[in-house]
């Protein structure tokens, strides 16, 4: 197939019919509270999808007066105020209903004959649109800024529709088996969970505490300004690598230590499965790194002293994160202390009850981890084919080839 390409720029296809952008709707905090459609703000756009857990709802007699501002299966999203600029999301199909709001614009497909509505938004991740997107995101005094004039000068280089539609199937087969990996995940997770919830409903606390039970650590950051400290072989954990994650399994990290940065800060390097949980800022996010890793300074490492034990603490940690919160303080962002972490009572099974938990769960969380690697592999399988097709370089016969190959 000849790689036929048409550029244009967003007005051009608004003005034939076949594109539509918009913003999203500001929400008064009397509207809100109810149980009709989601109320979609901009932080909710993670790196890893939607976050739909906990998000506020419009009262449902609005529902009609929000419409217009609702999102339809397959638009391209994207945030366009603050640091986190020209992050882009896409609404599958069977997504909850949710209305945007303000700091969110879409991109909508109005004529599938001419514009691929999953070809737009492997497009938005395209190197293509990234480079226009860093000329145009221009800063206010507080925050970058992308508007609606800017969104309309965004130019794309259109391929035939059966082009569009190979790249969009090709990409979207890797995305498909990533979103079936996710649910096997959750699923497995709830499991697991519930299981515990049962397994826990009658148990009273004792007096047994995490930190009479495990050894309670914490982390460090070695000095920023010491250049052979950095980029190393050795994992070096942040919050943001694990709020980042979409199930608690850390394979790797953004940045790196040296065995010298590790001799100069205050985490040890702790081994793969010790249960790793954020304590500042955002609390009880947790992680079981896949390798050793060390950890800066917001997180509460767990290291149980048996297999079986570490089960039954990372649920009881799961179900308790509420609490945590409560007994949290700072006056610039909480924080839970390990004093106070290490003081918490915990409900423990006999010994023989916290085994049979492990050998039910073990396999549940094993499944789990192996889903998530999985899914690892196929998104940087895709990272690596998009630009290849975006950009010509690479036959559709020859990525379908490779993906199957994949599978």
């Amino acid at each position: 197939m000849a790689d036929r390409r048409t550029q244009v720029t967003f007005a051009e296809l608004m003005h034939r019919g076949i594109l539509e952008i918009g913003d999203g709707y500001r929400a008064k905090n009397s509207e809100l509270g109810g149980d009709g459609p989601i109320f979609m703000r901009a932080g909710r756009l993670t790196q890893s999808g939607w976050d739909w857990d906990g998000a506020e709802c419009f009262h449902a007699e609005l529902a009609a007066k929000v419409t217009p501002k609702m999102a339809k299966p397959r638009d391209t999203v994207i945030t366009t105020k603050g640091n986190s600029t020209g992050r882009t999301g896409y609404v599958p199909d069977g997504a909850p209903q949710f209305v945007y709001s303000p700091h969110l614009s879409y991109w909508r497909s109005m004529n599938s004959d001419e514009l691929d509505a999953r070809y737009l938004r492997y497009w938005a991740l395209s190197s293509e649109f990234r480079s226009q997107l860093k000329a145009m995101a221009h800063g206010t005094d507080m925050a970058p800024y992308l508007s609606l004039s800017d969104q309309r000068r965004i130019q794309i280089a259109l391929p035939v529709i059966e082009r569009q539609r190979g790249i969009a199937e090709v990409l979207g087969a890797l995305d498909d088996k990533i979103a079936a990996n996710e649910r096997i995940t959750a699923a497995a997770l709830e499991l697991a969970d519930t299981h515990y919830a049962r397994t826990a409903r009658e148990l009273d606390f004792g007096s047994e505490t995490f930190g009479s039970v495990a050894t309670v650590v914490g982390g460090g950051t070695p000095s920023t300004k010491t250049e052979e400290y950095w980029g190393g072989g050795i994992a070096w954990t942040t919050p943001t690598d694990v709020t980042a994650l979409s199930a608690p399994y850390l394979f790797e990290t953004s940045r790196t230590i040296t065995s010298a940065g590790l001799d100069n800060c205050a985490s040890q390097l702790y081994p793969a499965q010790s249960i790793f949980m954020t304590s500042r800022a955002t609390i009880g996010v947790f992680a079981l790194p896949q390798v050793p890793a060390a950890v800066n300074q917001g997180f509460i490492v767990v290291l149980p002293p048996t297999e079986e034990l570490r089960w039954w603490l990372l649920h009881e940690m799961r179900s308790r994160v509420g609490e945590m919160i409560s007994l949290a303080n700072g006056s610039t962002f909480l924080e839970l202390s390990r004093k106070n972490f290490k003081a918490m009572p915990i409900r423990l099974a006999d010994a023989q009850v916290v085994a049979e938990f492990a050998q039910a769960v073990s396999p549940l969380h094993g499944r789990a981890a192996r889903a998530a690697a999985e899914s690892r592999s196929l998104a940087a399988l895709r990272d690596t084919l998009l630009p290849q097709l975006m950009s010509g370089k690479l036959r559709i016969r020859d990525a379908e080839k490779i993906v199957e190959e994949a599978a």
